[in-house]
């Protein structure tokens, strides 16, 4: 009889724990909740203007951040928090509207998800009640680091892409309120601060968006952004952007104390 009770109170013992270890583990839900880069599609990697960033908050609301084409001459990045979900098991349920004022409604389906990535793919995409087809899977990365303050100050490079029509320095000057300027070289090798430059970036983790308006390289106007991948190491930087026709366009940049001395209006 002893050794019963013994046998009882063992398997009793396991079943409590064994109960209270499955308990403790994070739902889809829990695992969900912060930041997340897209960084493929169909297992291959998306080109870095078309990146989008979720975060999916506490409180239940989305914000989604993406470039929008706002017009036929503007385009531009923007973060956007009129969105709620829900998690129901392995579906995430989100509704809301875009910049454009857009409705959308959409299901995603979650493939798999833990404290790193995110993949999922669509069951339901409805914009303005009109329903698209999306058989495409998603993979996304957890934001977990925040390198703002080693990115803020002067940076001096340039694009190191071989053939590259970009092949002068260039002076960013990044601010800690998200605001930028940014210099370059007249044809008398004078440095201009960019007066129309209208400069702003966003940073999630080490992929940055940056808005900018009328493109000296292209001559067009109007506004427009673009997005890199960077990686740091002390006072060097590097950008590397995946464009079309799977192009990597490179720039290498070093911290400098200060910008350049700009030419006076006037003079």
């Amino acid at each position: 009889m002893k050794k019963l009770n013994m046998l009882f109170i063992l398997s009793l013992t396991i079943i409590v724990f064994g109960g209270c270890a499955k308990d403790d583990e994070p739902t889809n839900a829990d695992l969900l909740q912060g930041t997340w880069v897209n960084t493929m599609v169909n297992e291959q990697p998306v080109l870095t203007d078309a990146t989008f960033i979720m975060k999916f908050k506490s409180d239940l609301t989305q914000l989604y951040a993406a470039g929008f084409q706002m017009n036929e001459n503007n385009k531009s990045w923007h973060e956007n928090s009129n969105y709620t979900y829900s998690v129901s098991s392995s579906l995430i349920n989100i509704e809301g509207t875009d910049v454009l004022g857009n409705s959308y409604k959409m299901v995603f389906k979650i493939i798999s998800l833990d404290q790193d990535t995110l993949t999922y793919s669509i069951l339901t995409f409805l914009v303005n009640g009109e329903a698209f087809a999306n058989t495409n899977t998603y993979t996304c990365k957890r934001v977990t680091n925040d390198f703002s303050t080693e990115f803020t100050g002067v940076w001096y490079g340039r694009c190191t892409t071989e053939g590259s029509v970009d092949s002068l320095n260039h002076y960013w000057e990044y601010f800690a309120d998200s605001t930028y300027n940014y210099y370059y070289q007249d044809e008398n090798s004078n440095w201009i601060r960019k007066s129309d430059n209208e400069g702003r970036y966003f940073l999630y983790e080490q992929l940055m968006a940056t808005n900018y308006s009328n493109d000296l390289l292209s001559g067009g106007t109007g506004l427009a952004y673009e997005c890199w991948n960077f990686t740091l190491d002390g006072n060097k930087m590097v950008w590397t952007g995946l464009r079309e026709n799977n192009i990597i366009i490179t720039y290498e940049m070093e911290k400098v104390p200060s910008p350049p001395e700009t030419l006076k209006l006037g003079h």
